[in-house]
């Protein structure tokens, strides 16, 4: 009897397994989904994005003969007077005056190293710091691609360096080696063959060497000229012809502003009036920026105009500079591209399963990473909320759907 009424009791459980297997098969089409469940995520993000600079600046033309022999790097500030450039008869004279001048920064460097002379060692604790902040100084402007700044940094380490010496009372003093240095700077001189032709800033400003042909045409105030033609044309085409004779220019000041066209889903949070953190090139230094305008295009994307306030040495060169833009702290539920769907209304969303059914629940998306977004959490019970499974991947997916 009991035995009878086991095989009953196995047989209906089994009709009853087929049924809903069947039922499951008949009601999803026999389609399978993926799933992965909402966590909260956190993420600083950099968004690349090239730009078009806009500044004041004025040519500099010298048609004179000669080789030309820039005096100093890019970036340097000028006055009205300042010998940005000499012109040399031949190549050897150019060698021959650098050589001298880097002796002469030598010779500078021991003097003041040897004011120290009969002193004691209670500066010794100073000197020690100025060797550990300039050695650290020019590591960072060498990471920055400020190479003027950090030859500068490199000369008061090596001053530094002789203090030291001379405050150990490891050294006397560096009489011997100025005169051998002075030695040499005298055989030099001797070995220039021609007249130097010096060339003046003729204002002020900073100068830099180089021209790329839109010098008067992208000014500081010219964001109305930016349009998404004019930008894309001269990223593509960042240099032209600078004019003949054109040996340099001088940029009016250190403000400037960047022209660029990007996506609006990557800018949330950037706005006009508001600020926005910038890095320039290969350079670790972050710019805050003004977000001075943004233009809607209509498709997408917008114009937005950055202003600045430093001076950019990494971005003097060129007319076009890469920019990342800082985004920082984006916070939210982590939902993978794959997962987004968009209903009737055209409102963006996702699928989450509820026990073996499907429901469409709404998304915010706040940044858009490679191959996933972050959403942020709202309130309202027809958005997604932390911990959903959502579906990543299936066929003919739609609300209330039974899997």
């Amino acid at each position: 009897m009991n035995s009878a009424w086991t095989r009953t009791i196995i047989a209906v459980l089994s009709v009853f397994v087929i049924l809903v297997a069947v039922g499951q098969v008949f009601f999803a089409g026999g389609a399978k989904i993926t799933t992965e469940t909402t966590y909260n995520y956190g993420y600083d993000a950099e968004i690349p994005f090239e730009g078009v600079i806009l500044r004041d600046e004025t040519v500099i033309y010298n048609s004179g003969s000669g080789v030309l022999s820039y005096e100093h790097e890019d970036g340097v500030k000028a006055g009205k007077s300042t010998v940005i450039a000499r012109r040399y008869k031949n190549d050897g004279d150019v060698a021959y005056l650098r050589e001298i001048d880097r002796l002469k920064e030598q010779i500078s460097m021991l003097e003041s190293a040897e004011t120290l002379i009969g002193t004691d060692n209670s500066q010794l604790e100073a000197i020690s710091a100025q060797i550990n902040e300039s050695h650290s100084g020019m590591i960072d402007y060498i990471l920055n691609g400020d190479f003027l700044s950090a030859s500068s940094e490199r000369s008061k380490l090596l001053c530094a360096m002789c203090k030291r010496e001379i405050t150990l009372k490891e050294s006397g003093g560096y009489a011997e080696k100025k005169k051998e240095l002075q030695g040499e700077i005298s055989e030099l001189e001797a070995m220039i063959s021609g007249d130097v032709q010096e060339i003046t800033a003729g204002g002020t400003g900073y100068f830099v060497s180089s021209v790329d042909g839109y010098e008067g045409e992208f000014g500081y105030s010219d964001v109305d000229k930016m349009t998404e033609e004019t930008i894309e044309s001269v990223i593509d085409n960042p240099k032209k012809s600078g004019g003949k004779n054109a040996i340099g220019k001088l940029i009016s000041d250190f403000h400037w502003r960047a022209a660029a066209v990007i996506e609006n889903e990557k800018m949330f949070g950037i706005y006009e009036g508001g600020t926005a953190t910038l890095r320039v090139g290969s350079g670790q230094r972050q710019y805050e920026t003004e977000v001075v305008s943004v233009k809607n295009l209509g498709n997408g994307k917008s114009i937005y105009i950055f202003e600045g306030y430093n001076f950019v040495s990494n971005a003097v060169e060129s007319r076009v500079a890469s920019f990342k833009l800082v985004v920082k702290s984006y916070g939210g539920l982590r939902v993978p591209r794959t997962a987004l769907h968009y209903d009737e209304n055209e409102q963006r969303g996702v699928f989450v399963l509820r026990g073996q059914t499907l429901v469409f629940k709404k998304v915010e998306v706040v940044y858009w990473g490679e191959g996933y977004v972050i959403c942020s959490q709202v309130k309202d019970d027809e958005y997604l909320k932390l911990y959903d499974k959502i579906v990543v991947e299936g066929k003919d997916l739609y609300d209330g759907k039974v899997i």
